[in-house]
């Protein structure tokens, strides 16, 4: 089978490559084995291929096998192992969205059962693909909300950075249906048109408008910065922390920026600020009724919000250099697909 392979960390458009691989073994128990059809690529999947994921100070190189990206992906089931039942929508033939699931970027994925989602007949093939990485990023990000102290209804003003991006999309329309106020901040001007406004509704500064400080003081009506959910880092995620009201907590959920946040000691003692930050890649650990509340909400979105799913275009597996430097583009908003089927047209 085909499968995408890197043998170094590097810049993926340089180190990634076509490769064929062994076939998978048959499913074991609890297990799916699924002909993948299409795999979104994720900012997280590219800074795993850097080897940034990799802790401080750690230069290991890959071992002789390399290694092989994707975590997330839909496909058709081909066979299915001991224990898993009928009525759990698991048969060979039934379109399914997994994750997590190694090796997604291939043509056949294993995959634990309690990862894989039936796909229902009234949610097309588009909007399998992308239902798990981005709305349960949301989804988790809420929680964080939550558990910040952050009450619904209560009007409480949310900043989030990377405001066009396909995470905050969903995340903003979940924050807004809760009665929150977030606040949008994108890098340039041209973010701040659709796709983002024909979504949702709220305000949208642009850090490319020397003004823009002024700006957020103006939107936020007076009341303080109760959180951040910060994707970016650096010097942004660092000013806006500093704006936060008295308690407020940054929600760290990326590292666009590659930069250090940097806080003053005093300001978690004296005005009582936190941080802390939530993975997708942790999504495995909660219960399963957790887990399933939070597949209901992307099934509701898929159903309800069709532009949170937006697909910029699809490259073949082969195609995959052509792939990664789209997914990289400035401004892109929109999910770029690895996909084993033909291109659906292209979009920013």
């Amino acid at each position: 089978m085909r499968s995408i392979i890197y043998h170094r960390y590097g810049e993926p458009a340089d180190v990634l490559q076509l490769t064929e691989a062994p076939d998978l073994p048959a499913p074991g128990k609890d297990e799916v084995l699924i002909r993948a059809t299409s795999r979104p690529v994720h900012p997280g999947d590219l800074i795993g291929i850097r080897g940034f994921y990799r802790a401080p100070g750690n230069t290991s190189p890959l071992g002789p096998d390399g290694a092989r990206p994707g975590f997330e992906g839909a496909g058709v089931v081909e066979a299915v192992g001991a224990g898993i039942e009928p009525a759990s929508g698991l048969l060979p033939g039934a379109r399914v969205a997994f994750f997590p699931a190694r090796w997604a970027w291939g043509d056949k994925v294993l995959a634990q059962a309690r990862f894989v989602t039936p796909i229902p007949d009234d949610i097309s093939d588009a909007f399998a693909d992308p239902l798990h990485v981005n709305p349960l990023t949301a989804a988790l990000l809420v929680r964080a909300v939550e558990k910040a102290g952050i009450a619904e209804a209560s009007g409480d003003v949310i900043v989030l950075t990377a405001a066009g991006s396909a995470v905050a999309k969903p995340t903003t329309t979940l924050l807004l249906r809760k009665g929150l106020s977030p606040i949008g901040i994108v890098r340039s001007s041209s973010r701040t048109i659709p796709p983002m406004s024909d979504v949702v509704e709220m305000p949208m500064i642009s850090t490319d408008d020397p003004n823009w400080r002024e700006q957020l003081r103006h939107a936020t009506k007076g009341r303080p910065i109760r959180a951040v959910l910060d994707a970016v880092g650096g010097e942004l995620g660092s000013v806006l922390a500093s704006r936060m009201g008295e308690g407020g907590t940054l929600i760290s959920y990326g590292d666009l920026s590659g930069q250090t946040i940097n806080i003053p000691a005093l300001a978690f003692s004296v005005r009582r600020l936190s941080i802390t930050g939530v993975s997708v890649g942790s999504w495995g650990s909660p219960p399963d009724h957790v887990r399933a509340l939070d597949m209901a909400t992307s099934l509701k979105l898929a159903r309800t919000d069709a532009d949170l799913f937006d697909v910029a275009t699809e490259y073949d597996l082969a195609e995959v250099t052509q792939a990664v430097r789209h997914a990289e583009r400035p401004g892109k908003a929109r999910t770029v697909l690895l996909t084993s089927g033909a291109k659906i047209g292209t979009m920013t």
